[in-house]
C-alpha cells in the first residue's frame, strides 16, 4: 500500500500512518531496533527504501517521525535482523548490508559470494549470520563491522524458508527435507 501504519495490538485500531507514495508492497516484517521501528522493502518505481520510524503520534505522521531513511538497499522479501548492535539487510539478489540502526550509517555492503537468489530471512547465533540461498547454499558470515565469509555449506536443494534456531540447533527446510545441525 501507500502507507506504513501502526496499530493498537489489543484493539486493531489504527494509531498512526506514514505516507510512502514512492513504493508499494512491503513484504518484510517490520522489526524493532531500540526505540525505532524499521520498515523495509517496497516494489519499484521508487526503489527500496529503509525507514527508521519513531513510534507514537496519531493520525497522519510526517517526516518528523523519521529518525533516518535510505533511498535504496532494502530487501524485497527477506526481513532484516538486528544482531550485536548492527542492522543487517539481505536483498533478494544477494547483497548484504550492515547499518548502524541508530543513525542509518551504512557500515558495509557486499555481494554474498556466489549467491544469486534469497527468499529466506537471515538468522544469527554465536557471532555468525546464516544466509540461506535459493541455490541450496548456506553462507555463514561473521557478524561485525567488516564483511567476512566464514563458510559455504551446500544443502543439495533450494532453500526458500527462513531457518529456525532452538538452543544449539539450526533447522533448515529444503524442498524435501528438514535438516537439523547441532554444534
Amino acid at each position: 500500500g501507500q502507507y506504513i501504519r501502526g496499530f493498537d495490538p489489543k484493539t486493531g485500531k489504527e494509531l498512526w500512518r506514514f505516507s510512502d507514495n514512492n513504493t508499494q508492497v512491503k513484504v518484510p516484517t517490520p522489526i524493532v531496533a531500540g526505540n525505532l521501528v524499521i520498515v523495509t522493502g517496497g516494489y519499484p518505481p521508487g526503489g527500496r527504501p529503509i525507514y527508521a520510524l519513531r513510534p507514537g503520534g496519531s493520525g497522519e505522521i510526517g517526516d518528523q517521525a523519521l529518525a533516518w531513511k535510505t533511498g535504496r538497499g532494502a530487501p524485497y522479501t527477506c526481513t532484516p535482523i538486528v544482531y550485536n548492535g548492527l542492522l543487517y539487510a539481505l536483498t533478494d539478489n544477494g547483497i548484504l548490508s550492515a547499518y548502524d540502526p541508530k543513525t542509518g550509517e551504512r557500515i558495509y555492503q557486499q555481494r554474498v559470494a556466489g549467491g544469486s537468489g534469497f527468499s529466506a530471512s537471515p538468522v544469527a547465533a554465536d557471532g555468525r549470520l546464516y544466509l540461506s540461498s535459493e541455490d541450496g547454499d548456506v553462507y555463514v558470515v561473521k557478524a561485525g563491522r567488516t564483511y567476512e565469509l566464514l563458510a559455504t555449506n551446500a544443502m543439495g536443494e533450494p532453500l526458500m524458508a527462513t531457518p529456525a534456531i532452538s538452543g544449539n540447533t539450526l533447522f533448515f527446510r529444503t524442498l524435501s527435507k528438514l535438516v537439523a545441525i547441532r554444534q
